[in-house]
């Protein structure tokens, strides 16, 4: 086992170097470290060597590489980030812990694992994730943080490993270090951990979505999960008296206020509907051939609704709109909309087709839009 995993109570130590070298920054191998090099989806530790702050741990061919921004040279005394080390081994013995209830009461197996910079995601083997399912192993995380199950870490031969009853076969051969937290779970595993399942304190699921027929599980643990519960409560009560509201209100507000939302937006719908019924009859009296309209500050949706009531007029016409460098257009069926613009609109540095009675196309301003129009003009004599 290395350093870090042999004595992982130790932040501070003295060493020297073995070996540098220089790919993508400075590297430097000690002949003796105490920082976990990131491994099996955990993060790498954090700290300084002389002061210098680590920015990567990574371990190649057995040799533990540290980056740093310049160059060390003498003697070197290396800083573990406490606060790292714990956040990390709280969320990877979290893994542990969730991972052999799903595995041993559910017959669910974990895929991979993950720990992020702000959440923890664990992929597991199942097509569907219920409330049920999920209620049932936040309690029995409670039961066995309250337990407190001593979690310890032994290396074995491999003969002596694969006799104990492993959750997973080990991918490692000859000397096989194998944590253990109370009798839930056995795993061949070489990250860091808690000494005890109470030091997690706290386990909170953050969400749930399926990943290649699978499902992923985010969670965070320990700090983390007391850090976000602080952040949803504060949330919780901001929004509360923004509402004049009880927090205990706020699913019930919130519904009122989506209701409230879907309804003024039907009323504004229809009052678009109106108004473009209004300024085509008002176009109608007053206009021939083509109908041209421009919209200087309307959203895309007024637009495109009179281009619609246009089509249903049996009038030929275009709409454009400023906002969005777009132009609509509208037609019986003849002239064919979108051969036009297939056959002309790059020429007027344009994209865009559509069918025969409607179509749409992107240009660069409006002078090349108004000179496409022209040219549908010319060409249908409209």
């Amino acid at each position: 086992m290395r350093p870090e995993q042999i004595e992982s109570d130790v932040r501070t130590f003295q060493t020297s170097i073995r070996a540098t070298k220089q790919v993508d920054g400075y590297w430097v191998a000690l002949e003796k470290s105490y920082f976990y090099p990131e491994s099996g989806g955990q993060p790498a530790d954090r700290g300084t060597l002389n002061d210098q702050p680590i920015l990567d741990v990574q371990i190649e061919d057995g040799i533990v590489w540290h980056q740093l921004a310049t160059p060390l040279t003498g003697d070197v005394t290396g800083i573990v980030d406490d606060a790292t080390r714990i956040d990390h081994a709280a969320q990877h013995t979290a893994q542990h812990v969730i991972s052999a209830i799903l595995q041993d009461e559910s017959q669910i197996k974990t895929l991979s694992f993950r720990t992020g910079s702000e959440v923890s995601t664990l992929d597991i083997k199942t097509p569907e994730w219920t409330t049920v399912q999920q209620e049932q192993l936040d309690q029995r995380l409670r039961q066995v943080i309250e337990q407190g199950l001593p979690i310890t870490a032994t290396e074995y031969d491999e003969a002596e490993a694969l006799q104990l009853p492993l959750r997973k076969t080990p991918q490692v051969e000859g000397r096989i270090r194998v944590v253990q937290i109370g009798t839930l779970d056995y795993s061949a595993c070489g990250g860091t951990h808690l000494d005890s399942t109470a030091q997690l304190e706290l386990i909170l699921f953050t969400g749930v979505e399926r990943i290649r027929g699978n499902i992923r599980l985010s969670y965070v643990a320990k700090e983390r999960a007391y850090q976000l519960l602080q952040a949803e409560r504060h949330a919780l009560r901001e929004a509360a008296q923004a509402l004049s509201i009880k927090p205990v209100q706020i699913v019930e507000a919130v519904q009122a206020l989506q209701d409230d939302q879907k309804r003024l937006t039907k009323q504004v719908e229809q009052a678009q509907e109106q108004l473009a019924a209004l300024t085509l009859a008002n176009a109608l009296e007053q206009q021939e051939g083509i109908l041209v309209f421009e919209h200087l500050d309307e959203e895309i949706k007024v637009s495109e609704q009179l281009a619609k009531a246009i089509q249903e007029a049996g009038r030929i016409g275009v709409v454009w709109n400023e906002t969005s460098n777009k132009l609509l257009m509208s037609s019986p069926g003849e002239p064919h909309l979108g051969k036009f613009a297939k056959a002309h609109v790059q020429s007027f540095n344009g994209r865009g087709g559509g069918s025969a009675i409607q179509a749409q196309a992107q240009f660069t301003n409006r002078d090349d839009a108004m000179a496409y129009v022209d040219r549908l003009r010319e060409e249908y004599q409209l």
